[in-house]
């Protein structure tokens, strides 16, 4: 008897992920090379004293509490089937189900990035500062486009996932190395 961790087929894998791996190929690329550009384009970031500089990186959250405001707008019920005004029903439409998930996964999201966001504002150098308001475009820009992306196609969420995931996984190990 074989078990199903034995009948696992890398190739077949990918032969049946091909697509979503392009695309997730594609987020990943697009991710480096909109952030390297924004690094290296972006203006210094105002001489913020190292007191207030939790202050900042709090106003600076106020954008991706924007892009979830305009998701959860996207989920009032007034909007959908006149059914879906009854939660009990579940007479939701395919548009209200996804925004409503597009909508719980940036809260997920942001409950990773926001507090890498606080905890490096306090650790960076006065010439790095200039990270956080590249990391929140950047991060916004990925939610946006995961929501869209979504509506066109369920692998078409990568590009935004990984601009998101990624700008969060660059934040963390960057607060990682300022430790050492």
């Amino acid at each position: 008897m074989t078990s199903d961790a034995s009948k696992f087929s890398l190739s077949a894998w990918a032969r049946e992920r091909r697509r979503t791996i392009q695309v997730v190929a594609l987020g990943t690329v697009s991710w480096a090379i909109v952030f390297g550009a924004a690094w290296m384009l972006w203006p210094a970031a105002p001489l913020v004293p190292p007191a207030d500089r939790v202050s900042y990186a709090l106003q600076l959250g106020a954008a991706p509490a924007i892009v979830m405001l305009l998701m959860s707008c996207a989920c009032l019920r007034l909007f959908d089937t006149p059914r879906a005004e009854d939660p009990r029903l579940g007479a939701e439409s395919e548009r209200f189900k996804i925004n409503q998930r597009v909508l719980t996964n940036t809260v997920e999201q942001s409950w990773i990035f926001l507090p890498l966001v606080l905890a490096l504002s306090a650790r960076l150098s006065p010439g790095q500062l200039k990270l956080l308001p590249i990391a929140v475009s950047v991060w916004c820009a990925g939610r946006v486009m995961f929501w869209v992306g979504y509506h066109v196609a369920p692998h078409w969420r990568a590009p935004g996932f990984d601009w998101t995931f990624n700008t969060s996984f660059l934040l963390a190990g960057w607060f990682l190395y300022t430790l050492v």
